[in-house]
């Protein structure tokens, strides 16, 4: 038989969870909630969801597979706050961009005797709300495992779970993860915002192709991405500690314009070029 699946936190990413396992067929019936009652009535009205609950608890109350999908620093507390009302049967999973606190804060098993396997589907966009939400977002897509002390059963429920949506799955340790995505995802999108900061509003007619492509993820929600930028502080501040090397290497070979100056400055972007060319041909050789 279909899980019956609860999807706490109806946004962009939560609204997707829904509107895929409907669209496929992965469920019997999906449950919402959501703080915003806007977000709630787009969920029905979209039919991303079979019915909302006012209370959380009420949410999860008889699902096989409860999804947090609200911000990381508020996934323990919901957690915490909804383990009781699960059945010891349940499988609690999130989407949190950053997991190790997520982890620590939660543990393997909430009380009531529902199991927690941690989770993140590499996937996105830079809209946000439910009224965005694609049922085609996680097609091929990467969504890491962190099973940390979970039985097996429960972390094999989560990997089909997110299978059957069309994602590909991996598990890995959650402090690896949050160092891999602290490069890959947390410190592109601070960096994006900053130089989306940068230009004075008389240059907008100036921004072409190269500057939207290069600051597209930077109108993403500040909010959100502020509290992923903080959540994951040990991996970042490495980062931008190598950044603004990196920045200031750059700016010695332009401010000294010496005949090496290209060449080490043609060096330092020599990097960049390589793995993203890397990317392309990665992509390329999946499909």
């Amino acid at each position: 038989m279909s899980p019956s699946v609860a999807v706490l936190g109806l946004g962009l990413m939560g609204g997707s969870v829904a509107l895929a396992a409907k669209s496929k067929g992965v469920t019997r019936s999906v449950a919402g909630w959501d703080p915003s009652a806007k977000a709630c009535a787009t969920a029905l009205a979209r039919g991303l969801v079979d019915r909302i609950e006012i209370d959380p608890e009420d949410a999860v109350a008889g699902a096989d597979i409860v999804v947090l999908a609200c911000p990381v620093n508020q996934v323990p507390e919901i957690a915490t706050q909804v383990g009781p009302s699960c059945g010891p049967g349940t499988v609690v999973t999130d989407l949190g961009s950053t997991k190790a606190s997520i982890m620590r804060g939660i543990g393997p098993m909430l009380a009531g005797g529902a199991a927690f396997v941690g989770g993140h589907p590499i996937a996105g966009s830079e809209k946000s709300g439910c009224a965005h939400a694609d049922g085609a977002l996680f097609e091929g897509k990467l969504t890491v495992i962190c099973p940390e002390s979970a039985s097996e059963d429960s972390v094999l429920r989560i990997e089909q779970f997110w299978q059957s949506l069309g994602s590909r799955t991996i598990r890995m340790d959650a402090e690896e993860h949050d160092k891999a995505l602290a490069a890959t995802s947390h410190l592109p999108h601070l960096i994006a915002f900053l130089l989306a900061g940068l230009p004075a509003e008389k240059d907008k007619a100036f921004a072409g192709g190269g500057f939207r492509d290069t600051t597209r993820i930077a109108a993403s929600d500040p909010d959100l991405w502020a509290g992923i930028l903080l959540d994951n502080r040990s991996a970042m501040i490495p980062l931008i500690d190598a950044i603004i090397m990196k920045l200031g290497q750059a700016r010695g070979a332009i401010s000294d314009n010496n005949k090496g100056a290209v060449q080490v400055l043609s060096s330092i972007l020599a990097t960049g070029h390589r793995f993203r060319t890397g990317l392309d041909e990665a992509r390329d050789s999946r499909q």
